[in-house]
C-alpha cells in the first residue's frame, strides 16, 4: 500500500482483519520506532534478533553483489522471511513513492493508496498530480485498487493506467464518524458501531480503506466474513505513535506527524478531542522536510514549543535549532522592544 499519510495505520488494521480470520500474516512496514525488528512481523510478532542476524548473513552476498540500499535489503529480507515462514498473506507498506519502490516488484492481490499530499517533493515531484502518478505506480490494471480519499488526482492517474476495478472513498464505500464510533457501508455490507482502537477521526478513513481491501479480497478468495470477528479486529488493532496517549494525567500524546498535512490534522484532532487543554509541543523533524512551514504550523497551534533532535544523521541538530529557531526568536523579541 502507498500514500503520503496513514499507510502504517491502514496496514495495521488490514493485518488485524486478516489475522482475526485465521490467516497467518506477514507485515512489512517502515520506519521502525524503537528497534529494527519492528519492520518484519509475523502475526504481529517482531522478528527475533537471532533470525534477523541469520537472514542478514544469508543475504549479505546478494546485498553486496547488487549494492542494495538499506531499504532494498530490508525488502529482500521480508520476502525471504515470509516465504520461509509460509505466511498466508503479506501486507507490504511502500517505503517511498510507489512506482520505483522496491516493494513494487510483487504482483499484489489488492492495492491501497491512502491519500496524496506534498512530501518528499525533491524525489516525487512538486505537485499533487506528479506525486499521485508515482503512488499509483503500485496499482495493476487487472487487480483491485482501493483509494482512501476523494482526491481526483489519484483517480485520474488510475484511470490513465486503465485499472479496471477501482473503489474510492465517498463514491464506492462510505464511512461515518460519530462519538468515536464508525459506521461503514460498501456494496451490500453495512457495519455499524465499529470502535477503532486508534484515536482520531482521520483513522476512520484508514479503517475504511483496510475494510474495503479485506472485503474485496475475501469475496474473491471466498473467505468467511464474520461481523463479530471484524469488530474484534478493529477494536484490538495496535499501532504506536499515532495519537497515542502515553499518560492521561498529565495528558501526554505521542504522534508521528511528519509533514504539513499530518501536522495540521494532528492539531485539529487534539483540539477537537481535548478543547480545554493548552498545547505544549515537543517537536523534532528531519532536515529534508519543509521545516519552515512545519515549524510555523507547530508555533501557531502551541502555547509553548520545545525543539529537540534525535540521534540520526537526517535529524535537525543543535546547530539548526540554534541558528534557525533560537536566533530567529531573539530577533523577533528585539524588534518588539
Amino acid at each position: 500500500m502507498s500514500g503520503t499519510n496513514g499507510k502504517g495505520s491502514t496496514a495495521a488494521f488490514l493485518e488485524s482483519l486478516f489475522r482475526s480470520n485465521g490467516l497467518k500474516t506477514g507485515l512489512f512496514t517502515s520506519p521502525h520506532l524503537v528497534e529494527e525488528n519492528e519492520r518484519w512481523q509475523i502475526n504481529r510478532k517482531n522478528i527475533s534478533d537471532e533470525k534477523l542476524e541469520y537472514y542478514m548473513n544469508q543475504l549479505k552476498p546478494i546485498i553486496e553483489k547488487y549494492d542494495l540500499t538499506y531499504f532494498e535489503s530490508s525488502t529482500l529480507l521480508a520476502f525471504k522471511y515470509f516465504l520461509d515462514e509460509k505466511v498466508d498473506i503479506a501486507i507490504l507498506e511502500v517505503g517511498l513513492g510507489g512506482r520505483w519502490d522496491s516493494t513494487n516488484i510483487v504482483n499484489p492481490e489488492v492495492s491501497i493508496i491512502t491519500n496524496v499530499s506534498l512530501d518528499h517533493t525533491h524525489l516525487l515531484g512538486d505537485s499533487i498530480e506528479k506525486i499521485a502518478f508515482e503512488k499509483v505506480g503500485i496499482a495493476r490494471p487487472d487487480k483491485p485498487l482501493i483509494i482512501g480519499s476523494q482526491q481526483k488526482e489519484i483517480l485520474n492517474e488510475a484511470l490513465k493506467k486503465e485499472v479496471k476495478e477501482i473503489y474510492q472513498l465517498g463514491s464506492d464505500f462510505f464511512v461515518e464518524y460519530k462519538n468515536e464510533l464508525v459506521n461503514y457501508k460498501f456494496k451490500s455490507y453495512k457495519l455499524e458501531d465499529l470502535k477503532p482502537s486508534l484515536l482520531g477521526k482521520r483513522q476512520t478513513f484508514n479503517l475504511a480503506s483496510a475494510l474495503t481491501a479485506f472485503l474485496v479480497f475475501s469475496e474473491k478468495n471466498k473467505l468467511e466474513i464474520d461481523e463479530d470477528k471484524i469488530k474484534k479486529a478493529v477494536s484490538s488493532t495496535y499501532w504506536p505513535a499515532r495519537m497515542q496517549i502515553l499518560s492521561e494525567n498529565p495528558l501526554i500524546i505521542l504522534d508521528g506527524a511528519h509533514n504539513e498535512d499530518s501536522l495540521i490534522k494532528t492539531y485539529e484532532e487534539i483540539k477537537e478531542l481535548f478543547p480545554d487543554k493548552d498545547i505544549i509541543t515537543i517537536f523534532s523533524a528531519m532536515k529534508d522536510k519543509n521545516l519552515d512551514k512545519m515549524i510555523n504550523i507547530v508555533k501557531d497551534n502551541s502555547k509553548k514549543v520545545i525543539f529537540t533532535y534525535s540521534g540520526v544523521s537526517r535529524s535537525i541538530d543543535k546547530e539548526y535549532i540554534k541558528n534557525n529557531i533560537f536566533i530567529e526568536n531573539v530577533k523577533k523579541l528585539l524588534s518588539m522592544q
